[in-house]
């Protein structure tokens, strides 16, 4: 199963070193028909942030723009060494 989440961006800071971080939060509608009433309704708070050094992928965020963001679970298989 899928959780599709929409995020807003609260902050981006660019690193006077290279890179830099944004901080997200969920986008909040009374609208029973926006997108992301079905997470709010079932996760109603949360945050999200990332420190990126990619410049071309820190350059896709801005302040105040929304995003979907996908969640979805990977099955990973682990190796476990006997010893």
């Amino acid at each position: 199963m899928s959780v599709i989440a929409r995020f807003k961006v609260d902050t981006f800071t660019t690193f006077a070193t290279g890179g830099g971080s944004v901080e997200l939060s969920p986008v909040y509608s009374e609208d029973p028909d926006h997108p992301n009433s079905k997470f709010w309704n079932a996760t109603p708070s949360g945050s999200l942030k990332m420190h990126i050094d990619n410049e071309s992928a820190l350059n896709q965020f801005r302040a105040g723009d929304e995003y979907d963001v996908l969640f979805d679970r990977v099955n990973v298989v682990r190796v476990v060494e006997e010893g």
